[in-house]
């Protein structure tokens, strides 16, 4: 048992000095995760995520967002690749999707990283990536990413949580070694107001529009999540607010102008 227990503080302790180690943490903190699955924190220069081993797919993936950053002019590359920084039995390829019925998720947008080439590529690995099926990942989710960068591009710094809600005995792809979640999570957080909001999309398709009736409370998304997401106590984690207002066609336009030639 003494052994054990050696064994459990020295992994957890790893995991801090990992997180230490990874600037884009310092700047956005770092989740926890409830229990002890295999993962290995990846670190990037623009975003940080939190492979699980086992399932293949991030348990979460965090970044920074700020006006700057969603005025990139840089077009998608579309590039997808196994995560270097992983072993490799425990990389996701991007063979393993196909003729799966499912796209290639991403958790942290390219757009989002469209102002720099070496963010950009490494916005396609595999490490930033889940099954998600077209009628959610083209409609839906990408309708909330669109008012995520909307909202980073009026109110100036954003801090973004991404990532799976996975179901036990679920779906699997890939000779069944990459987990089909059953949702997906996005958390928002303001640190110039305090704000936060929180929004869960089912693995089904769902139409762009209106993103209010996926509002969900933070505190739900941790309890389905096991993750414990790093926000100030201010912040209330049972509260449903409305979504922000969301100028997403004066933001496009801004951004056409900006990467006008």
């Amino acid at each position: 048992m003494r052994n054990l227990v050696i064994v459990a503080v020295a992994l957890l302790l790893g995991r801090a000095a990992a997180a230490a180690d990874c600037a884009v943490l310092a700047e956005t903190g770092t989740p926890t995760l409830a229990g002890t699955p295999h993962t290995t924190l990846v670190c990037h220069e623009g975003y940080a995520a939190l492979a699980d081993n086992d399932f293949l797919v991030p348990r979460w993936v965090a970044y920074r967002l700020t006006t700057l950053h969603t005025m990139g002019c840089l077009k998608p590359l579309a590039d997808f690749h196994g995560e270097d920084l992983l072993p490799p039995d425990t990389q996701a390829r991007p063979e393993d999707y196909r003729r799966s019925g499912f796209d290639r998720g991403h958790m942290a947008p390219p757009q989002d990283f469209a102002w720099d080439a070496g963010l950009l590529r490494d916005a396609d690995s595999m490490a930033n990536v889940a099954p998600q099926l077209p009628g959610l990942n083209r409609e839906g989710w990408s309708r909330l990413e669109q008012a995520v960068d909307a909202w980073a591009w009026t109110r100036g710094e954003l801090v973004v949580f991404s990532g799976p809600i996975l179901a036990p005995g679920g779906d699997s792809i890939g000779h069944g070694r990459i987990a089909v979640p059953s949702a997906f999570f996005k958390v928002v957080f303001d640190p110039r107001s305090g704000e936060a909001l929180g929004f869960v999309m089912p693995q089904r398709y769902v139409a762009k529009g209106n993103l209010a009736g996926w509002v969900t409370a933070i505190a739900d998304i941790e309890a389905r999540t096991g993750l414990a997401l790093p926000l100030p106590d201010s912040v209330d984690r049972q509260a449903r607010p409305a979504p922000w207002p969301a100028e997403i066609l004066d933001w496009r336009r801004a951004r056409r102008l900006a990467c006008a030639p």
